[in-house]
C-alpha cells in the first residue's frame, strides 16, 4: 500500500505547485452532512495560506473540532508543516470518525495511522466518501492509540491535519508487503538517474539487511548489476516494516550503458533466510504517483504485516 506521507522514496517527492482552478460551478451553503457542521461552498481562490480551507472532524462525543491543515498546497501558494504528536486533537474512541473538508471536490485516499513511540508501524487506507464534502475512517491495524495522518488532494492543491484516535476495535491491515525501485529517470528527454533506490513497505517485522542489489537489463540483453546501501535514517527504524535502499546517482548512471530500453529491473533483497526477487519495468511501468520509481512484483510474496 503506498505511502503519500512521512514514508517516501526519496526520489519520489510530491511536489506542491500553484495552478489555475475553476471555481465550482455552485456556491450553495451546506449546513449539515453526515453529522458534520460544514461551511458555504467556497471557491479555492477565496483561501489564503492564512486562511485556509479547513477539516471539520466529529469527535465520539459528538463535538465537532475545526483543524487548519499542518501541511496545504493550493492555488495561491504552499505552506509545509509537522504534526505535534505530544498535543494531537484527540476525537477519543469512536467506531468510526467522520470529517468534512471546506473544499469541494477533493478525495482523501492516503490516511496514514501511526502509532505512537519509537519505531512505530505505519498503515495507510483510503476515507470512505459518504457526502459531497464528507467523509468517513474505519479503524486500521490493532486496536489502540494512534496518529492519524489526514491526508487530501483535489483540483487546487494537497492538505493534510493529524488528530489522536483510540480505536475500540481492530481494523484494517495491508493486503501486501509492497516494494518499488528507482534507477533510471527522463531529464528533459535524455536518460539520466538521480540515484538508485529499492523501497519495502508494510513487511511483517523489523529486518536489517545492509544492502540490496539490482540488475538492471536493456532491450538488447546487456545488463549491470547495481548495490544500494542501506538508508542510514531507516538503520533508526523510522517505521516498523519498511525497509529503504540507497545509491548515489555515479552509481545509478552505470545503468545507461545498457540501453537502449525498455528497462528491466531485478532486485534481491535478503530477509531473515529467505532471498526475495522483485522484477519491474521502466519506463512503461513506472507511475505518476511514485515516478520515477516502478512497482516491483516479489517471488516469494515479501512477508507482510498481520497485526
Amino acid at each position: 500500500m503506498r505511502r503519500l506521507l512521512l514514508v517516501l522514496p526519496l526520489l519520489a517527492l510530491a511536489g506542491c505547485g500553484t495552478a489555475t482552478v475553476a471555481e465550482p460551478e455552485t456556491a450553495a451553503p451546506t449546513a449539515r452532512e453526515e453529522g458534520v457542521r460544514l461551511p458555504p461552498v467556497r471557491g479555492p481562490s477565496s483561501y489564503t495560506i492564512d486562511d485556509p480551507p479547513e477539516f471539520h472532524v466529529v469527535t465520539e462525543d459528538g463535538e465537532q473540532l475545526d483543524l487548519r491543515p499542518w501541511t496545504i498546497c493550493i492555488t495561491n501558494g504552499c505552506a509545509d508543516g509537522a504534526p505535534d504528536d505530544d498535543n494531537l486533537p484527540k476525537v477519543g474512541s469512536p467506531d468510526s470518525v467522520t470529517f468534512g473538508f471546506d473544499l469541494a471536490g477533493w478525495t482523501f485516499e492516503d490516511v496514514t495511522f501511526r502509532e505512537l513511540g519509537p519505531c512505530p508501524r505505519h498503515i495507510t487506507v483510503a476515507a470512505e466518501k459518504v457526502g459531497p464534502r464528507s467523509f468517513r475512517i474505519d479503524p486500521a491495524g490493532p486496536a489502540g492509540r494512534w496518529a492519524v495522518d489526514i491526508s487530501g488532494h483535489g483540483p487546487a492543491g494537497d492538505a493534510v491535519t493529524t488528530i489522536e484516535w483510540r480505536t475500540p476495535t481492530a481494523g484494517q491491515l495491508p493486503g501486501q508487503a509492497t516494494g518499488s525501485a528507482a534507477v533510471l529517470g527522463d531529464h528533459d528527454g535524455a536518460l539520466d538517474s538521480y540515484g538508485v533506490e529499492v523501497y519495502l513497505a508494510d513487511l511483517d517485522r523489523p529486518y536489517s539487511p545492509d544492502a540490496a542489489t539490482i540488475t538492471v537489463t536493456g532491450s538488447s540483453g546487456d545488463s549491470v548489476e547495481l548495490t544500494a546501501a542501506r538508508n542510514e535514517t531507516g538503520k533508526t527504524c523510522y517505521s516498523a516494516g519498511d525497509l529503504a535502499f540507497v545509491a548515489d546517482d555515479t552509481e545509478g548512471r552505470r545503468a545507461i550503458d545498457v540501453g537502449p530500453g525498455p528497462f528491466t529491473y531485478s532486485a534481491r533483497v535478503r530477509l531473515g533466510d529467505t532471498t526475495y526477487v522483485g522484477t519491474g519495468t521502466w519506463p512503461e511501468g513506472e507511475t505518476e504517483e511514485i515516478a520515477p520509481h516502478v512497482p516491483l512484483t516479489w517471488d516469494p510474496p515479501l512477508p507482510v504485516y498481520a497485526g
